[in-house]
């Protein structure tokens, strides 16, 4: 009786006879016949450099295994220094360069912010009360005292008073139908009370007139409320201009006074910023006194990309344009004022009155509000925003500031000084651009792809003297001449019974 179990394949497709461990590894062996045979092959017929000395007849011994090793070790050095430039290329794409080619026609004249540290005037406040319509029986007394709450939205250092008049004067002011920032703007000085006399170059304008460009106007910044040039925040549409002269005769000038209420000798912040940005504690400042005339020398500084920048992933380039987010115009300071007030609002339920308005569906907040956003002050501070990369193009301005004793000048032939205009409060001020030239720093891309192509090129060609087709012939012979050369060492197998 004839065993067939014995030449049966089993039913799961799996062979158990012991001849199939011999058929594997004559399998294993004719497949290194077919690389060593493709190896000695390749040696022959390829004009890569120094595999001529590794051919079958060539070298034997010591001698191959010197050359063996030499070319290892070129090969294992080429791929190190291909890994550095990769990292390179990959990690660290970005170039910035310094130039002196821009005009500062082409630059925004910055924004000037001025503020006084003291929000709250307690003869303003005084002066205010008396146009309120207060219910009867609310002392006025009780009412002028909750303004001192709004101190709560600029001062770090806030500390509540004990009593809670801030109550009645929030009731007040609803009554009245008027915002926490009406009220504010009402109590604190204002461009009229330390502005008087402005000059753009050797030519005077009216401070508070009603112009596109040459104007204060009444603003909010962290400090609370100020009064601006060249910064409108409340208008959508607003292009800032570009001063087409420099130096200390150029640029803007003003007289003013320290404050129009008595007893105000608590100095006055400058700000100078970007025209577009709101006011933060980034902005440079410079404190002002009565009777000085300070300058304040500013230095633009453009941030700019080239277009092989613009074409990397934005968190490669470190960077947004407006396109990137869909916007008409997108800043990193108002995504950060965004971002913050979204934290405000979270904790709080409302938005400060000096932060612009960023949805209209969030209410002001109102004297009642203080104590939430004094106990988290530095929380909100303090919040972060990856989100808000920086501009990829953008202007900073630095400061270099000095000032002089306006008792000094006696006698000058400058109306700037004369009698008329000066008083024991006075002040002179003036802002102007250092330079007719303004610095560029423009990121470029390290390289390329072209120019990681050509390093990887100069790195093989180094090394191995590999060029672009010395790598299709090795993939030629890796894949297509193998095939080929194992068929027939496959075909010396003995075939299986079942097949």
């Amino acid at each position: 009786m004839i065993d067939t179990g014995k030449w049966t394949a089993p039913s799961n497709g799996t062979f158990e006879h012991s001849g199939g461990g011999k058929w594997r590894t004559q399998s294993f062996n004719h497949l290194r016949s077919g690389i060593l045979f493709t190896f000695w092959e390749y040696t022959e017929k390829t004009k890569v450099s120094g595999m001529w000395l590794l051919r079958q007849n060539r070298t034997h011994g010591l001698s191959r295994f010197i050359w063996s090793s030499v070319l290892l070790q070129l090969l294992l050095l080429s791929i190190y220094l291909t890994l550095l430039l990769w990292l390179k290329f990959y990690s660290y794409p970005i170039l910035n360069t310094i130039s002196n080619d821009l005009s500062i026609t082409e630059v925004a004249f910055p924004g000037v912010t001025i503020c006084s540290p003291k929000v709250v005037n307690s003869e303003r406040v005084d002066r205010y009360v008396r146009t309120l319509k207060i219910p009867k029986g609310n002392d006025i007394e009780e009412v002028a005292a909750g303004f001192e709450f709004l101190n709560a939205f600029t001062d770090q250092s806030f500390e509540p008073p004990t009593h809670d008049s801030y109550r009645v004067t929030d009731a007040v002011l609803r009554l009245n139908n008027i915002t926490t920032w009406e009220a504010a703007m009402a109590v604190s000085p204002g461009c009229s009370d330390y502005v008087k006399r402005c000059f753009w170059g050797h030519t005077e304008f009216q401070c508070n007139q009603s112009h596109e460009y040459l104007s204060f106007i009444p603003t909010t910044a962290y400090l609370g409320p100020c009064c601006s040039f060249n910064y409108n925040p409340r208008n959508i549409s607003f292009v800032p201009f570009s001063a087409n002269i420099f130096g200390m005769d150029g640029g803007l000038t003003f007289v003013g006074a320290e404050g129009s209420e008595r007893n105000l000798n608590t100095g006055l912040i400058v700000l100078v910023h970007h025209p577009m940005d709101y006011v933060t504690e980034s902005a440079a400042s410079v404190t002002i006194t009565a009777r000085s005339e300070s300058f304040v020398e500013v230095s633009p500084t453009v941030q700019s990309s080239s277009t092989d920048v613009l074409e990397l992933s934005e968190r490669k380039r470190d960077c947004l344009i407006s396109d990137d987010l869909r916007l008409r115009n997108y800043r990193q300071a108002a995504c950060l004022l965004a971002c913050q007030t979204e934290a405000i609002v979270q904790k709080c339920g409302c938005h400060p009155y000096l932060l612009p308005i960023v949805d209209n569906k969030f209410k002001e907040c109102n004297l009642n509000d203080t104590f939430c956003y004094a106990e988290n002050y530095d929380n909100f501070k303090s919040v972060r925003c990856d989100q808000c990369l920086p501009n990829c193009y953008d202007v900073t301005y630095s400061t270099l500031s000095y000032k002089t004793d306006l008792n000094q000048h006696q006698f000058s032939v400058s109306r700037y000084y004369l009698p008329e205009l000066l008083n024991s409060d006075s002040f002179v001020l003036r802002v102007y651009l250092a330079k007719q030239v303004v610095p560029v720093i423009r990121k470029v891309t390290v390289m390329s792809w072209i120019g990681l192509l050509s390093d990887l090129g100069g790195i093989f060609n180094l090394c191995l003297g590999l060029s672009m087709i010395s790598v299709v012939e090795f993939i030629y012979y890796c894949t297509y001449r193998l095939y080929i050369n194992y068929q027939p060492q496959k075909s010396q197998m003995p075939r299986k019974a079942w097949q």
